[in-house]
């Protein structure tokens, strides 16, 4: 039973990541002129910002020790079985000209077994498919 519990499970967490990592390449696209005021509603607020120049500032938002997706089970005669994925790390840098966001890049140890940056969901999912808000109206 135990033996072909396991493949089963592996291929269970195998698919969430997966899903994670086209949650996350879609970001790169869907994510671009998103307006500032937006991506602090679906992604808070960053955790640093850097200016570059007059125009262009960047943002970026990180997540430490993130383990979502894993599973904890106690098996009758074979006992506890604890399938946690390693912690990782990712941090998401939005570029923004003029407070709208121009690119999306990730960095850190974000990679599941072949699902690229999929560590780096969490921070992009409400982001994703978000109603924007309607650019402001000029005075007058």
């Amino acid at each position: 039973m135990t033996g072909r519990l396991l493949p089963v499970l592996s291929l269970l967490l195998a698919g969430c990541a997966l899903s994670e990592a086209r949650m996350v390449a879609e970001a790169r696209r869907d994510m671009v002129g998103l307006r500032r005021a937006d991506l602090y509603v679906c992604a808070g607020f960053p955790s640093r910002t850097e200016r570059i120049d007059v125009l262009r500032e960047i943002y970026s938002y990180e997540l430490q020790g993130h383990q979502e997706g894993g599973l904890n089970l106690n098996l009758p005669v074979v006992g506890g079985l604890n399938l946690m994925g390693d912690a990782g790390y990712c941090r998401a840098n939005f570029e923004l000209i003029d407070g709208m966001v121009t690119r999306v890049g990730f960095s850190g140890d974000n990679d599941s077994p072949g699902a690229p940056e999929a560590r780096c969901a969490p921070i992009i999912k409400s982001c994703l498919g978000m109603e924007r808000s309607a650019p402001p109206k000029a005075p007058g």
